[in-house]
Formats: structure tokens, sequence, C-alpha cells
């Protein structure tokens, strides 16, 4: 997006403007202490929608009462205003450029109409091209929020992540951008990354979204057809019980199909039970055999399972003791050395090798000892599998048992009904019903159309998925912008004065964690908290930043974070501000004030150092300016706020013609 700040204006309490103008490229507001270079953020950072008034106190903030910005948008000018200590904005676009170059036409008289903060803030969105009010990528993540809350939309507030570097962070360590000691606001700024990027819009929040939906949708159908495929097994046991049982109590079979014949075919299986006529043969033992085939099946289970109950007491006492010699086994010092001595005789001093053959045997039944006393705990360890595993057969066996004394309490049950005057045709008739319901149950799953729609929406995700991947595929997107990010940090740090232990720099940023880390050659990770001193922070951040910069730029019209930069005493490294309270910039002055134990001749030395590297520094901000215009189309703006002055900088440009007449020595923002 191409724009800059043309004015940082404020209107005292006697209606005077006192204004600051910039350009895009490079500006340097320079001048001592406590003239309020460092105000510019803050009353930007203010009118752009800051809740909290954070304005320095002191005299801009006893005169000011209004305070306004004006950016240059494309074509348009933006005009943002507010009130000290107020909720409220004021917004309007202009597009009369000659209108704009005079300041005096934005008088008291202009700014009329405020609108509360929130209100201000959703028009500032629009302003900058951010129309997004949904980013749930699934829907069910509002039902673990507050009241069923949308997640946080993007605004223009967390720009300034990207766009101001205050001067207790330029330098910082522990900290890369503004607001990211608040974890909601880093987290929110990181994620809402790819969206000022371009990288997504409205309609890839709202298709993933759908494509949530249609994953979970899915899923439950998955899980039904599985619960069905379940029950259909279960079904086939239960439907040649029910057989079984009308053979007992009417001594014929009711169909001769076979029980899977029957379940694959429900419908035909149905028709031809449901003809049917019920035949009692009363003559038949086929009670008797069935029965007596169950009792002969119970026999052999619980021969089996009281065997495994036989198994499992010999394992539990097994467990019991090796757990008694492992508790009395840590009682025992293990014995790692032996010292052997030569025995001889004391009258002729004949080696003897008894002994010795002694101490051999002792050596390995020490050894011996060692081994079974670190195998004790491998030993319970299996044990307590063999365990498990017999429990597991015998309660399966139980379950069997449960089973078949159930199937021969029904028969016995048949006999009792008869003698209640039940008649077998009438307990037949039964039976036969309730294979009918069975059937009917089976009927209904066959008949679901669960497949059919498990295929449309698998077509359907799979349609959403090619349709993100080809339109949005954001992670090909930020890998892409990792390597833009990096190249670019790499490249304007060449040339800074980086500790020798980190040249060649080779600067990595991540975009999923916004991590900042110099990679050496071996892979290993050196993170900025850990890369030593203030100059090496302080370059860090300025690569970081300005290629941040770059990266939007390089976007044209799709970026939505305006190429302004704001960076706040970026020479305190080597040049500490709160000392400078003269009318002239005087370096060396400076660094003997805060070096009082080195010599004159060192000081110099340092001195003279010191305005090498903070030259550099401003030489290299000139040169990204140009370099991103020259390859991107559009000139980013760079507002240095320091107190260094007079520098020989590279180029045709001198450093006064960066200045622009903003030198604060003799006086201050407030004239």
């Amino acid at each position: 997006m191409k724009s800059y700040i043309k004015y940082i204006s404020l209107i005292d309490q006697n209606e005077k403007h006192h204004s600051v103008e910039f350009f895009q490229g490079l500006n340097i507001i320079t001048g001592k202490s406590s003239t309020g270079k460092s105000a510019m953020i803050e009353i930007f950072d203010y009118c752009f929608g800051n809740s909290e008034y954070t304005v320095p106190e002191g005299v801009i903030t006893e005169v000011a009462q209004l305070y306004f910005v004006i950016m240059k948008i494309a074509e348009s000018y933006l005009v943002i205003a507010r009130k000290p200590n107020q909720e409220k904005g004021f917004i309007k676009i202009e597009t009369d450029e000659e209108f704009v170059s005079d300041i005096n036409n934005f008088n008291l008289g202009y700014f009329t109409d405020f609108v509360p903060l929130s209100d201000f803030k959703k028009e500032l969105n629009r302003c900058f091209g951010i129309d997004i009010v949904d980013t749930d990528i699934d829907l069910k993540d509002r039902e673990y929020r507050y009241k069923n809350r949308k997640k946080e939309s993007p605004s223009v507030r967390h720009f300034t992540s990207f766009m101001l570097q205050h001067q207790n962070l330029i330098a910082n360590k522990h900290s890369l951008f503004y607001r990211f000691d608040e974890k909601e606001k880093r987290d929110q700024t990181i994620d809402q990354f790819k969206i000022f990027a371009g990288f997504v819009d409205q309609n890839y929040f709202i298709k993933t979204q759908k494509l949530n939906e249609l994953l979970r949708e899915n899923k439950k159908l998955l899980e039904e057809k599985e619960r069905n495929k379940n029950y259909k097994s279960s079904i086939a046991s239960r439907l040649q019980d029910l057989l079984d049982d009308y053979v007992v109590i009417s001594g014929v079979p009711l169909i001769d199909d076979s029980v899977e014949s029957i379940i694959s075919k429900p419908i035909d299986s149905l028709e031809k039970i449901s003809s049917l006529e019920i035949k009692v043969d009363e003559n038949s033992d086929e009670n008797i055999i069935i029965r007596n085939q169950l009792v002969s099946q119970r026999n052999t289970i619980v021969a089996e399972r009281r065997r495994q109950q036989t198994i499992l007491s010999n394992v539990s006492n097994s467990i019991d003791v090796v757990e008694q010699y492992q508790n009395q086994s840590k009682e025992i010092d293990t014995i790692n050395t032996v010292k052997l001595q030569v025995s001889s005789c004391p009258f002729c001093e004949t080696p003897h090798e008894q002994i010795a053959n002694e101490a051999n045997e002792l050596i390995t039944a020490i050894d011996w000892l060692n081994n079974e006393l670190s195998k004790s705990l491998y030993i319970v360890n299996s044990f307590k599998a063999d365990e498990k595993s017999i429990q597991a057969v015998i309660q399966s066996k139980s379950d069997d048992l449960k089973e078949i004394n159930s199937k021969i309490h029904s028969i016995d049950d048949i006999i009792a009904k008869l003698d209640k005057n039940k008649s077998l045709n009438e307990q037949a008739l039964k039976a036969k019903f309730r294979i009918e319901s069975l059937l009917e149950e089976i009927k209904e799953i066959n008949s679901s159309d669960i497949d059919e729609r498990i295929l449309l929406l698998k077509n359907a995700i799979e349609l959403l998925q090619s349709d993100l991947k080809a339109n949005y595929n954001s992670a090909a997107k930020i890998a892409k912008a990792e390597r833009l990010i990096n190249q670019r940090m790499n490249a304007f740090g060449a040339n800074l004065d980086f500790e020798s232990f980190y040249k060649p720099i080779n600067l990595k940023f991540s975009l999923e964690s916004f991590d900042l880390y110099h990679e050496m050659s071996s892979g290993k990770k050196i993170y900025l908290r850990s890369m030593g001193s203030g100059a090496n922070w302080l370059y860090s951040h300025l690569a970081l930043f300005t290629s941040l910069q770059y990266f939007f730029c390089s976007l044209g019209s799709k970026g939505l974070v305006p190429p302004v930069l704001f960076i706040d005493q970026p020479s305190q490294v080597y040049f500490p501000n709160n000392i400078d309270t003269k009318d002239s910039f005087n370096a060396e002055e400076l660094k003997k004030i805060t070096n009082q134990d080195i010599t004159e001749e060192d000081v110099r030395r340092k001195t003279d150092e010191d305005l090498v590297s903070v030259t550099k520094m401003f030489n290299e901000l000139i040169k990204h300016c140009k370099f991103t215009e020259e390859t991107t189309g559009i000139m980013p703006q760079i507002i240095v706020t320091d107190h260094a002055d007079h520098l020989n900088l590279e180029g045709e440009k001198t450093f006064d013609d960066f200045v622009a007449g903003r030198r604060w020595r003799e006086r201050g923002f407030i004239n």
C-alpha cells in the first residue's frame, strides 16, 4: 500500500499549530533531550486509535488541546484526530491536495464530528482495506468462548507492531515488537499477519469454516457406519440364538437358509418367513440335544476358567515373592570392585594359588548376584504383563459362561411355560415374531443411504480443499515470505558492525512464532536474547523491521500495512540520550561522560569508532529506502528521532537534507 505520514500536529490552548512535516524516504528529527522527539511516536499511536493516552507528561500535554495526523493513502489524504484523554476520534478523507498543503486549514472548527473510539477504529479499518469481520476457522471453537463470541477481528491497531520501535524497544534483547508484552495481542498479531499480507480474505475463513463442518459431519457418518457394521455382527449372533430358540420350541427349523444368507437379503428373508406357517413336532427331542450340547460347552468353559484361575494364582504368588526379593535386595549394597593380592608362604615366600582361585570364584558369585539384583524389576514387569493377560482370558470365559447359562435357562423356561398351559404353537409364534422384528431392524440399516452421503461429503471436502490450496495455500506463501525477509535482513545487516562472532550475519525470522535468531554454520540457533551486546540487538531490530517493511512494499496493493517505520533513539547504544542537553551534539563529550575511567586518546578513538558505526546505520537506512523503491515501486517512509547530528553520510544528500529543518536544539516540538 502506498502511504506515508505528511503531518504530525498539535493545536494548543491558544489555537496555535505545532506541526512537523514529513516526506517519503528517510526523515530525521535530531535534537537534545526533552524536546518532544519521542512524543512523535506517541502522538501518532494515540491518533491511530490507541485506547491509552501515552503522550509523555510535560509541556506537550500541558498545552495540547487536540492532536492530529495527516496521512497520504494512494491519491487521498486521511485526517485522524484525538483530544487528550477522550474515548472519541475524528476521521475524514480529503482529496484536495492544495487544501491539505496548508496546515492552517485544519483549525479547531475543522474537527467537529467526533465519534466513539470503537466506531472510529471500524472506519479506520475500512480506510486501510480491512473488511474481514469473522476470522474463526471453525465455528465449533465459539462454543468454548464466553457467550459464543467470535474470534478477535483484524484491526489497524495490530499494524503498529510492525511500524513502531520505541526507544525502550529498539535495542531490547527480550522483546522485538510493540505490544507483545500482552500475550493476547501477540497471538492476534501473529495470527493476523496472513491477513495483513493479503494471503487470505473473508472467503478463506468462510470456506474453512464450511470445510471443518463437512469434516465433522463426515466423521459422524463414518462412526455411524462403523457402529452399524458392529451392530450387524452382533445381529448375526442374536439371529442364530432366535432360530435356535425356535427349533427348541417347535422341534423343527423355521427356515433352511443360513444366518449369513438371511442377513444378506433381509427383505426377501422377511417376506419368506412371514409367509411360513407354524409347524410343531411334539415328538422331537431337539431341545434335549441342544441343551446337552450347551451343558457340554459349559463344562469345558468352567474347566478352562478354573485352569486359568490356578495359573493366575501362581503368577500372583510369584509377583509377591519377586517384590519381596526386590525390597530385600535394596538393602544389599552391590559390590563393584574386588581387590586381589597374591598369597605367598610367610617363610619361603612361595606364591600360593588357592586364595586366587577362591577369589575368582567370589568374583563370579558377585557378578551373578549383581546381575540377579538388576533383573528383578524386569521379572516383576513380565509377571504383571502375564497377570493382566490371564485376567482378560478369565473375564472372557466368564462372559461365555454367562451367555451359555442364559441359553440353557431359555430352554428350561419353555418347559416351564408348558406347565402354565402356554402351548408350543403359541411359543413358536412368539419366537417367529421376534425373528421378524430383528429382520426389520436389519432392513432399516441396509436401506440407509449412509454410503451415498459419505461419498457426497468426500467429494465436497476434496473440492473445498483443492480450492483452498489453489487460491490461498498460506503455508507456501508464508514460507516464501520468510525467505524474502531473511534475505533482506542479511543484506541489510551485512555492512553493520555486528560482533565478529556473528559475521557473516545469518539472521532468520519465523512467521509462525515471530522469533528472531542467528543461525550458525553448524545449524545452532542463537536467539536474540543470547546475542550479546546492545549493538547486536539494535542491528537485529533494524534488519528485521526494514525487511518487514520491504516485504509489505513488495506486496503492492495486496499488502495492508502502511510502509511507515518509526525508530526512536537508535544511537542510544553508543551515545546515551538522557545526558544530551547541550545546544549542539558533541559525540566526544558524551562519550567522555559515560567513560570517565579511560584516557583522552581512548575516548577519541572510541568516539570515532562509534560515529562510524552510527553513520553506517543511517547509510543502510538510506540504501534500504532507495532499493525498496527501485524493486517494488513504493518508497517507504522511515522517521528516525535521535540526538546524533551532522553525520557524514554517503551519496549526494547530506545529513541536513534528511533533517529538513527538524533540528531541535534551540527549540522543541512546542516552539
